[in-house]
């Protein structure tokens, strides 16, 4: 049996964890208006309304998913925010691309229902962030310290008839933990392949400077938001409606849309060049200025 004391210390310490996991949220008096700092003040603050027909097109070079084709088991998180995914594996899982200066590993993925990022102001039903940083320093925490330090995959989920089986180990386990009684954590049963989770086309992708979507949202992250997108079913979205958090269930978790200021976005197409594109303006205008003078 407990003792009254014993009782009072399990009482402060159950209400010291609330406030831990409730002091930001996405509505209410915690909500986005209210996060600190850089959330407030920053320059380069994300997510942002990806303009298509405005973003810089450019080949930056494809990206290079290394280890992303391996299965892997690990643990799904209910951290109050989202539900988040960390994969067990002893040799790094890893992006490489000539547009990052280094390789950077993935710490972890989790998702945003809808979307964050949006495209032209369409919300996508689902986004996906996986998360790396920069090999050099220890984890996500000691890299969003530094300029570039961050490099995160933003991947959208267009609604199917049919379910996304490489989504099911995930949302197998976000059924286990959709119940808000702290933060709490299972294992996946079943093996994940995160290469399975990203587009079939990965040769379009829109790149920006951003920061971090949640408090202290600091701006040290390289986005690489894909242009296709992946499938799941309504029956499958419904699971990430349903689970809890501290200020009840969480219906939405993306953060309002920032100003994109004077930063550039660009736009990845693999092989594309600009010589090649003002050649072919040059030719329209030249045929153009033949047709009109023909018809003076």
């Amino acid at each position: 049996m407990l003792t009254y004391p014993a009782i009072l210390i399990l009482v402060v310490l159950t209400d010291l964890h609330g406030v831990r996991t409730a002091d930001w949220a996405y509505w209410g008096e915690n909500g986005p208006d209210k996060w600190p700092g850089l959330c407030q003040t920053g320059k380069k603050q994300s997510p942002i309304n990806i303009i298509s027909e405005s973003a810089i097109k450019k080949d930056l070079g494809d990206l290079k998913f290394i280890r992303y084709d391996y299965a892997f088991l690990g643990k799904v998180i209910n951290n109050g925010h989202t539900i988040q995914v960390q994969l067990s594996n002893t040799l790094p899982i890893q992006l490489e691309s000539q547009y990052l200066s280094s390789k950077y590993n993935l710490e972890q993925f989790h998702f945003h229902w809808g979307s964050e990022h949006t495209i032209d102001k369409y919300r996508y039903p689902l986004e996906m962030h996986l998360v790396h940083y920069d090999e050099q320093y220890g984890n996500v925490t000691a890299a969003s310290q530094h300029e570039n330090g961050v490099a995160v995959v933003a991947t959208f989920f267009e609604l199917s008839d049919k379910d996304n089986q490489a989504m099911d180990p995930i949302l197998k386990a976000a059924k286990q933990v959709s119940a808000w009684v702290g933060s709490s954590s299972t294992s996946l049963r079943d093996k994940v392949i995160p290469h399975l989770l990203l587009p079939k086309d990965r040769t379009t992708y829109y790149t920006y400077e951003g920061s971090l979507t949640t408090p202290k949202c600091q701006e040290s992250v390289t986005w690489f938001v894909m242009s296709e997108t992946v499938a799941i079913s309504e029956a499958q979205l419904k699971i990430f409606h349903n689970v809890s958090s501290p200020d009840g269930i969480l219906s939405f978790n993306y953060r309002p849309i920032q100003a994109i200021g004077d930063r550039e976005v660009f736009h990845h197409l693999s092989g594309y060049s600009s010589s090649r594109s003002n050649f072919s303006v040059h030719i329209y205008l030249a045929l153009l200025c033949t047709f009109l003078i023909r018809l003076s």
